[in-house]
Order: structure tokens, then C-alpha cells, then sequence
């Protein structure tokens, strides 16, 4: 009995070190840690694992402020190698396929959103923890912007199809050098948010024309180009006396990167087109009032929290 709970236990942790695996990447990208050295790391150097639910928009977010709180508290940030953003952007952070790894840690959860929280982050630098829900506000990651912005760049094969669409388009408007056009991309969220009881607005076609009419005041040249999940009321419903594309590329992540190749932004509502106006890194025209009065939105809502102050609000 004694020789085969002992050859029981041996297989047990060959099976372990072979399978429960944590993987660093890039500049690591062979090395390969077990869960029991990782936890001996671990305890003296803390562990994030960001709850990454929701849109592609939300996961961004939910991101960006571990990775900023594991930037200023010296920790490491987890996630899942099977992660929607590891498949769009090039991202830099261990990542694990055992699905379950971070079950049991603690949860500290941003329960407001779209507004900041000051003491949330308030956990020590040794914790093993998990990070969710909203954490909707710049406030949580803009002192780590420029390692962000590394962190966030789009996957070559979505960047080059991107930069394909727009040449395209250039080509097609006879538009010899992109030093000569100003591009804005737009996006128009409707979808599941037409005739919703969350409390949001949907972006109107006055809003479209205050919009856009901001750039071309301010730009001689400028060409608009459009992604949309309501394509046709898009097309219905942009103002008629400035110059557009629409771009539909068959997925989101190949439309988000075409208009972040642009050079400024015009958002309406959600999450996705939030991270457009970050990316792009121009100017940003969003929907002050994107929340509908009285609603639970508006109460949670906090504008200098979740929209940058350069930004605009029309």
C-alpha cells in the first residue's frame, strides 16, 4: 500500500508539472513555470487575474486597470491564453490555460462603473486577487498611458488589413498622399441599445451633424469613415454635405482597428467606441448626454471620471 501511494503521488505531480502551466510572453515566451514554482514566486511578488466579461470594450477596460495596478504596485497580471484581447492586440502579461487557476482568490469588484472609485485599489502588493466588473474610468490607468498603448497595439494581420482598407479607400477617392485628407472615424452604436431600458441615449442625426461638423470647421480636407452594428439607419441618417465611407470588414476587431488608423474620433455611446477615441489618440467628439434623465445610467454616470477632460462634448 505504501509503495503505491507513493507511486500515486509522484505520477500526480509529473501529470501536474506537465499540464498546470503559466507561460510568459514575449520576451519569455519559452519559459515554462508550474503552478507550485509560480506560487512560490508569488509570494513575494503579488498576482492580479482580471475578470474579463462582457464586449470587447468592457474586457479593455477591465485590462487596462490591472495592468495599470500591477504597474504601480510591482505585481503580475494573469489571463486566460485563450483571451478575446490576446487574439486582437499584442499583448505583454503571463497568461495561463488552466482555466480555474485564479478560483479562490478574493475578488475586489467595481461595482459604479462609469465612475472612479479612489479606494479600490486599495489591496496590498502581495495579494493574490481578482479584478472585475466596470472599472469604466481613465483614472484607473492613465499614469502608465505610454506602456498601455504598447500593450495595446493591434495584431499585425489586423493592422495590415486595416491599413489595406483605408489605402483602399484613398485610392478609390482619388486621394494621392494622406498628408492631404483628415480622417475621422465614426462609430454609431445601435444594436441592442435601440429601444433599451439601461438608461442610455442613442446618438440622433443632429448629433451626427453637431459632430461632424465640428471637423470640417476646423480641417479643410476631411473624410469621414463609418462602422456601425445599424449600418442602414447610419446610411439613412449621416449628414448628406460631407464626404463618406462605411467600412463593414465582416468583424469587429478589423473595423475597430480601420477607424483607429484614422486621425480623430467621433463616438456616441458604449465601451467599444470609447476605446476607439483612446486609441486613436486624437481628438474625440463623444455624446454629453448619453444618459437619459432619471435613469439608473445618469446616477452612476460620472463625466470627468469616465470621459477624458480634453475630450468633447456635444
Amino acid at each position: 500500500i505504501l509503495i503505491g501511494l507513493l507511486v500515486y503521488l509522484l505520477f500526480g505531480q509529473l501529470v501536474l508539472k506537465s499540464t498546470n502551466t503559466i507561460i510568459a510572453v514575449p520576451s519569455d515566451r519559452n519559459t515554462i513555470v508550474t503552478i507550485e514554482s509560480y506560487k512560490n514566486i508569488a509570494t513575494k511578488k503579488g498576482l492580479i487575474c482580471p475578470i474579463l466579461q462582457g464586449g470587447l470594450g468592457n474586457r479593455l477596460f477591465q485590462f487596462s486597470t490591472a495592468f495599470a495596478a500591477a504597474m504601480s504596485k510591482d505585481m503580475d497580471v494573469l489571463i486566460p491564453s485563450k483571451a478575446q484581447i490576446r487574439q486582437v492586440f499584442e499583448i505583454n502579461v503571463k497568461y495561463t490555460n488552466i482555466s480555474d487557476f485564479c478560483k479562490g482568490f478574493p475578488k475586489v469588484l467595481d461595482k459604479a462603473s462609469p465612475t472612479y472609485n479612489s479606494t479600490l485599489l486599495e489591496f496590498s502588493p502581495s495579494s493574490q486577487i481578482q479584478l472585475g466588473y466596470g472599472l469604466q474610468s481613465w483614472k484607473y490607468f492613465y499614469k502608465y498611458d505610454k506602456q498601455l498603448r504598447k500593450q495595446l497595439t493591434f495584431r499585425k494581420h489586423i493592422k495590415d488589413a486595416a491599413e489595406q482598407e483605408i489605402n483602399k479607400i484613398l485610392q478609390k477617392r482619388n486621394i494621392k498622399s494622406r498628408q492631404n485628407i483628415t480622417l475621422v472615424g465614426v462609430h454609431i452604436r445601435r444594436g441592442d441599445k435601440v429601444g433599451n431600458n439601461d438608461g442610455f441615449n442613442i446618438a440622433t442625426p443632429e448629433y451626427l451633424n453637431r459632430s461632424v461638423n465640428y471637423y470640417v470647421t476646423k480641417y479643410k480636407f476631411v473624410l469621414f469613415i463609418v462602422i456601425s452594428d445599424g449600418m442602414k439607419w447610419s446610411k439613412d441618417n449621416m449628414p448628406s454635405h460631407v464626404p463618406i465611407e462605411y467600412v463593414s470588414l465582416g468583424k469587429r476587431d478589423l473595423d475597430m482597428a480601420t477607424v483607429v488608423a484614422c486621425d480623430h474620433t467621433i463616438m456616441t455611446i458604449g465601451t467599444f467606441g470609447w476605446w476607439i477615441g483612446y486609441l486613436t489618440n486624437g481628438e474625440v467628439v463623444y455624446l454629453k448626454d448619453a444618459a437619459k434623465k432619471g435613469s439608473r445610467f445618469e446616477r452612476i454616470l460620472n463625466h470627468k471620471d469616465h470621459f477624458y477632460p480634453h475630450w468633447i462634448g456635444l
